[in-house]
């Protein structure tokens, strides 16, 4: 996992790896990402795992737990305060 990122997402003293992702940035723009942990359907960590491989241009194994909710008001702030993070921070990533 050199070189790499991993992001847990969860409610805190309930950490569960329900789901994982994994993307990864190819030689063109293009990243890919897959599921390798949880049902087909899940909660949609591997979008969120692509997005941020495309954006930090490194591998990402990206882990949301089944209690956070995959809803239009919590998964965006959610992600808003991901990439905030990264852009805060960006001699941590």
């Amino acid at each position: 996992m050199k070189d790499s990122l991993f992001i847990y997402v969860g409610q805190d003293k309930l950490e569960s790896f329900d789901e994982m992702a994994v993307a990864m940035p190819c030689d063109s723009e293009e990243v890919l990402a897959t599921k390798i942990i949880g049902p087909p359907e899940g909660v949609g960590s591997h979008q969120l795992a692509q997005r941020l491989a495309k954006r930090l241009k490194k591998p990402v194994f990206l882990s949301l737990s089944a209690s956070v909710p995959n809803d239009r008001i919590v998964r965006p702030s959610i992600e808003k305060k991901i990439f905030d993070d990264i852009k805060n921070n960006v001699e941590c990533f």
